[in-house]
């Protein structure tokens, strides 16, 4: 075996620090790693990253890889260099992975769809789901923001990411900050950080995050198969949602997603066990509920809300909306 340097240390000698109350925080831990060995690359990355039956092709006569990383129960910042053609499905389960690249190339497969990475431009991978990944020669920096942690700063016990949709600009430029303004610090595990400034910064990449990348729908994350069709269905719901206060109906539903009105109906009684007259009913009730809940009850009414998003019979309206929220409209005015 080619020799390698390897080091794990942690910021403090127990591994732990302690806060004056509330429970043991685990303290950040360093690791690095260096080396050339194939065989021990795949089996370093293929136990952290789930990567199933990787196919690996030589670039050059050796084979450099190089891992580093800081993190705790958290968030962990990593980089890693693999200087091969790399070829694999792989599944994280337990964190949400924001990854870019330094240099290389790099192709993601999910959902029937190939989307190349850029240099420096930041995506969220793949949550909970398999896709296939094709890294070539390329180094690549990673934040691993912890599943539960993310959801507790939310406080949404379902939140994930939309997969690999870029960030605005601005969004770029907030990550980008953020990563910039506390990586240093973090990085530096010889230093230590009181648990108050390690939670701190901890939080900031969370709420980063959710400023820069999109959120997964509901209505979209019901779509859980991985395929054309199933890609098609997202397109007519994303459709569905961003035209919903339009007088839209199956006809233009079905050419936004490429499918025929009788394959969009076929299509959503299969995946969801709906039409496509439920599907864009929700959307109105949910746009209606959001301008309910933040209109001023002495500016807005019921029937003008009603009326914007398509509901020209008052009545059947509070019943539809009663059964799908659990109130009356004028009581989600209410409380505005």
């Amino acid at each position: 075996m080619v020799s390698r340097n390897e080091t794990d240390r942690s910021s403090t000698a127990s591994g732990v620090t302690e806060p004056s109350s509330g429970p043991l925080v685990e303290a950040r831990s360093a690791r690095r790693i260096v080396g050339q060995d194939l065989d021990e690359a795949l089996t370093f990355f293929s136990d952290g990253y789930d990567l199933r039956a990787p196919r690996v092709r030589r670039v050059r006569a050796t084979t450099p890889w190089t891992f580093a990383g800081v993190g705790d129960d958290r968030v962990s910042l990593r980089s890693s260099r693999f200087g091969v053609d790399l070829q694999s499905e792989s599944r994280v389960d337990d964190a949400f992975l924001v990854a870019w690249m330094s240099s290389g190339a790099s192709t993601i497969t999910y959902d029937g769809s190939e989307v190349e990475l850029r240099a420096g431009v930041p995506v969220v991978l793949p949550f909970a789901d398999t896709y296939q990944l094709h890294h070539h020669d390329i180094a690549l920096n990673l934040v691993h923001l912890d599943r539960d942690f993310v959801r507790s700063v939310v406080g949404d016990d379902d939140f994930s990411f939309e997969a690999l949709r870029r960030p605005t600009a601005e969004g770029a430029r907030i990550w980008q900050d953020t990563v910039r303004q506390l990586s240093p610090r973090w990085l530096d595990a010889s230093n230590d950080m009181s648990p108050l400034e390690q939670r701190d910064a901890a939080e900031s990449f969370v709420r980063a995050a959710i400023a820069a990348f999109p959120e997964r729908s509901r209505w979209r994350a019901a779509v859980t198969g991985s395929g054309p069709e199933h890609e098609r269905l997202r397109r007519a719901l994303e459709f569905v949602h961003a035209h919903a206060r339009e007088p839209i109906g199956t006809p233009e539903i079905a050419a936004a997603s490429g499918l025929s009105p009788r394959g969009l109906q076929q299509s959503l009684k299969r995946n969801l066990g709906q039409t496509p007259g439920d599907v864009l009913r929700a959307a109105r009730l949910d746009g209606a509920r959001v301008d309910l809940l933040r209109g001023a009850p002495d500016g807005t009414t019921v029937a003008e809300i009603a009326r914007t998003w398509g509901f020209g019979h008052l009545g059947r309206f509070s019943a539809s909306y009663r059964s799908r929220f659990g109130e009356l409209p004028s009581e989600s005015l209410r409380a505005s």
